[in-house]
């Protein structure tokens, strides 16, 4: 499978390479007709050797661009796996399968039943991730890979992927710690102002079990959600920036007051959602007050303010963003997110929930357009280590976003991962996947639960028992016959039905890099060894001297209220950003 710009870059001249080509070429004249009936079985014979020639010459140095391995399977589990799939063409490759060496291809319609992958961490996860990315993107599909881990090497292999494709015009990167590296996007500008709040509160840990930190909560996103309704009426673009100047300051939240269109819905609802902040003034007049806005709303407005400043700032404070998930997916685009989860852990795991809503927001948009313009092939949507960033709108997304033609894949080293949010999430994964991936486990808590999913069986269990004496007899004294010797023995046979795992803990323990257990439509099992993209020399430094596809900037008109910081900043009531005094 090799593309028309690998083909390009193969640069074929010299004596070799013309030989090859004039060889296929004669191939092809051979067999036509003009040739004469009384030559064609000559003809077609030398055509026949002619063209066999050619194409093993060009096989050998297409392979110079682009290689599959297999990885090292260094594990000791066997088993006879079930048999596979007839194969569709328009199905994606998993593996290969360890005792047969079928590849084992799961149709499209199945892929977007989903699938997880669950192991360890380096036992290859991410390089099945990258395998079935590849097919993705040598079909022309979209993706959105969010990597959780922030591997350097993914982003050039995922270039190479697209190089070799002749695709790197359809890549996209969202990196906020490197914003010279990265496209800009702005994760709460689109979706309706319930979708943008759920989006901001997904920053503020669960309040479930606090009644009293829940009902701050609950201020918070009634706050968020009447501001954007707000800001949308006013046909204004908006960014984190501008939203945290508005929850902190009083002279911003009046002019976006007055600014509102009056008699609208959002004009209302606003005027009623300020009242219970504002006080009497000495002239009759009322003032919103700062304190009592800041008590209510300065958490959500102190979590948003870090992803309107510093790198991620550059990133996101944009009213026409790069990036956007909707659009792009439909597009085909292939969309790459960095999280910095290990400089700015919380950061990155609150930037990654973001992403998740507007996803999510974006399916629900898609699941809306007519089937004829839903994306084809359908979109491939890549976590990687997905528990540093999961959320409960997982449980959605799982549910409904085959209607929207979408493949989630979920990768993750223990079920713990997703039962940190509940085990109904857990559940959710667990139960709307159809294929699930077992790598090597890290631990025997994984290792059993990944066993009670595979399931049990019975079998049966013939046990042999047996017997054997030797007795010695002897006569009275006063007899004349001799003593004597006996033997004796026994055999027992028994049979019983036992219940054990088809695959048992330990077992799973066993499997080497690069191998897994597959587990496909519920009871078929297979033990497959994952395959390996690697490129060439000259398409790996493509990848690496790659930049960023910046676009050109759509004018929006937006609220500018960071920008304008001055305005607000040392005015009546000292209502600065963040409550600066």
């Amino acid at each position: 499978m090799v593309s028309f710009s690998a083909l390009r870059r193969l640069q074929l001249g010299g004596f070799q390479d013309n030989l090859a080509l004039l060889a296929g070429a004669a191939g092809v004249m051979a067999t036509h007709p003009v040739v004469g009936p009384s030559h064609w079985p000559t003809a077609a014979t030398l055509g026949a050797a002619a063209a066999a020639g050619s194409g093993i010459w060009l096989g050998r140095r297409l392979n110079a661009v682009i290689g599959l391995d297999a990885l090292e399977g260094t594990g000791t589990l066997r088993i006879n796996s079930s048999r596979p799939p007839p194969p569709t063409p328009d199905g994606i490759v998993i593996g290969y399968i360890v005792d047969t060496g079928e590849p084992l291809v799961i149709p499209m319609r199945q892929w977007m039943r989903h699938a997880l992958i669950v192991g360890q961490s380096g036992v290859g996860k991410t390089v099945l991730g990258e395998w079935l990315m590849f097919q993705q993107i040598a079909r022309g599909g979209g993706i959105l890979w969010i990597d959780g881990k922030l591997d350097p090497a993914n982003l050039i292999m995922l270039r190479a992927m697209c190089a070799w494709a002749g695709r790197l015009d359809d890549l996209l990167v969202i990196s906020p710690g490197e914003p010279d590296a990265s496209n800009t996007y702005n994760p709460i500008l689109y979706g309706d102002p319930d979708e943008v709040s759920a989006r901001c509160l997904s920053l503020i840990p669960s309040t479930a079990n606090n009644p009293g930190a829940d009902y701050y909560r609950q201020e918070a996103n009634q706050g968020v959600a009447t501001l954007v309704n707000a800001i949308q009426a006013c046909g204004l673009a908006y960014n984190f920036a501008d939203v945290t100047v508005l929850l902190s300051n009083a002279e911003a939240l009046e002019w976006l007051e007055q600014r509102v269109p009056y008699g609208t819905d959002a004009q209302a609802q606003l005027s009623l959602f300020l009242h219970k902040f504002k006080i009497p003034q000495k002239n009759g007049s009322f003032a919103i007050d700062v304190k009592k806005l800041k008590d209510q709303l300065g958490g959500i407005g102190g979590r948003m303010f870090t992803f309107g400043t510093g790198k991620f700032g550059q990133v996101t404070n944009t009213y026409s963003p790069e990036v956007r998930i909707k659009e792009d997916l439909l597009a085909n685009k292939i969309i790459y997110v960095a999280l910095p989860t290990m400089g700015k852990a919380e950061a990155a795991s609150n930037f990654g929930k973001m992403v998740i809503g507007d996803f999510r927001t974006a399916i629900a948009q898609i699941q809306a357009l007519p089937e004829a313009l839903r994306p084809n092939p359908p979109i491939l949507s890549f976590f990687d280590e997905c528990g540093s960033y999961v959320t409960d709108a997982w449980s959605r997304i799982f549910e409904q976003s085959r209607s929207a033609q979408l493949m989630m894949l979920p990768a993750f080293q223990t079920p713990a991962n997703l039962e940190a949010i509940s085990k109904e999430l857990r559940d959710m994964v667990t139960d709307n996947t159809l294929t699930k991936c077992y790598f090597k486990p890290g631990g025997a808590a994984t290792a059993e639960w990944m066993a009670d999913m595979i399931g049990e069986e019975e079998r049966r269990r013939l046990s042999i028992s047996g017997s054997q004496g030797t007795g010695a007899a002897r006569k009275a004294h006063l007899s004349p016959q001799p003593g004597g010797w006996s033997d004796s023995g026994s055999i027992g046979f028994s049979e019983s039905l036992e219940v054990a795992h088809k695959i048992s803990p330990s077992e799973l323990m066993q499997l080497g890099q690069g191998e897994c257990i597959v587990q496909y439509d519920g009871s078929n099992l297979y033990h497959v060894r994952i395959p390996r993209v690697t490129f060439s020399p000259e398409i790996m430094q493509i990848a690496k001297e790659a930049g960023i596809n910046h676009q050109r900037k759509r004018h929006v008109k937006g609220l500018d209220l960071a920008r304008n910081i001055e305005r607000w900043v040392g005015r009546r009531q000292n209502g600065g950003i963040l409550g600066a005094d």
